[in-house]
């Protein structure tokens, strides 16, 4: 395999239906809602009270491994006695009630503690921000970068929009929801491009579907996304990472690991166009980021970038060639440039806040 990763299992995507986000979290925003509703009856009170004394009993500052244990096995437990002494929950005993609690349980869970849980250990920052780089210096990779047939881009819109989906929400299986939503489009893609090709020389592997994944990736540039990653591998409980979302949620990884070491090799280029290619792409992407930045200022954060810009004298404004200028004009010019550029700076850094 060019990606150093095994098929392993029976390509599960082939047979799913493309579905976008929206659709997809309906169902489970729906369970949620009448979880939430079943946990007010009276006969829910002592767990909702033990989840509430576990929630604000939490130490923080621990390692992600040990928080994880602790996290699990206060789900297991809690669970068990839910749906065995709980009326209200015990009353509805077929497997998808029982599943909807357990989901709910693990969400209500967790959504308590994602502040303290969340990006929780001292490197994810640096390595959230390290990723956010180097995937944008990644915008370049094409199709035939990664050892593929060519796909229209515009098919991998969904999927690209799902990706970028995984850090609105706060419970694990949410995000899941967005990477299996994302798989989906993309096992989708590639049995469409494959069929309206002609040619069917062997059957979907792993060789086909993690190369889309990782371009489909370098499109969205997902925020936070180590830490997402890291999230939901942690704190999804062990009992429902299974099957399609463990498979997806591990070519995931693979795919992050990928984008986070090719080098020029990997990508079929020299290390001279490597290294032009990146840097050209990481400049757009700065470009970009600072051009994002701006949209979101707050209102006292537009105050200074205003302010900023009303003090910048612009004395070149109505210059239009360089034959207009004066010899004796260059150092105005120049330091009007630094000023712009620094300007420029504070924004894509976040320097002038909210």
């Amino acid at each position: 395999s060019h990606f150093g990763l095994s098929w392993g299992q029976t390509m599960m995507l082939a047979a799913s239906p493309v579905c976008a986000g929206s659709a997809s979290l309906r169902g489970p925003s729906r369970d949620y809602a009448a979880f939430r509703e079943t946990l007010r009856h009276p006969s829910a009170q002592p767990a909702l009270e033990e989840m509430l004394d576990f929630v604000q009993g939490f130490p923080g500052g621990l390692p992600r491994a040990e928080a994880a244990r602790r996290v699990h096995r206060f789900l297991t437990g809690v669970q068990d006695r839910v749906l065995s002494e709980i009326d209200v929950f015990a009353a509805d005993g077929d497997e998808e009630a029982r599943a909807n609690t357990m989901e709910g349980l693990e969400k209500f869970l967790l959504g308590r503690l994602h502040q303290r849980l969340f990006a929780s250990e001292p490197a994810d920052a640096a390595e959230d921000a390290r990723l956010q780089r180097r995937i944008g210096s990644l915008r370049w990779v094409e199709c035939k970068h990664l050892g593929v047939p060519a796909v229209n881009p515009a098919l991998l819109f969904l999927a690209v929009k799902e990706l970028q989906r995984i850090d609105r929400y706060k419970a694990p299986r949410d995000k899941l929801v967005c990477v299996r939503n994302a798989c989906h489009v993309i096992g989708n893609v590639l049995i469409q491009t494959r069929a309206e090709s002609g040619v069917v020389v062997r059957p979907l592997s792993a060789d086909d579907f993690l190369p889309m994944l990782i371009f489909a990736l370098i499109m969205a540039n997902p925020p936070r996304l180590h830490s997402n990653v890291e999230f939901v591998a942690a704190f999804r409980h062990p009992s429902r990472l299974v099957a399609e979302d463990a498979y997806y949620l591990t070519t995931l990884q693979s795919a992050v690991a990928f984008v986070g070491d090719a080098g020029p090799k990997a990508l079929d280029v020299t290390p001279e166009d490597f290294d032009r290619l990146c840097a050209a792409s990481l400049r757009e992407h700065r470009a970009a980021s600072g051009h994002a930045e701006a949209a979101e200022l707050g209102a006292a954060g537009r105050r200074r970038l205003g302010q900023r810009v009303e003090a910048l004298p612009l004395r070149f404004e109505a210059v239009h060639s360089a034959q207009q200028l004066r010899v004796q004009d260059l150092d105005a010019l120049l330091e009007e440039y630094r000023e712009m550029a620094q300007l420029l700076h504070d924004v894509s850094e976040g320097a002038l806040g909210q």
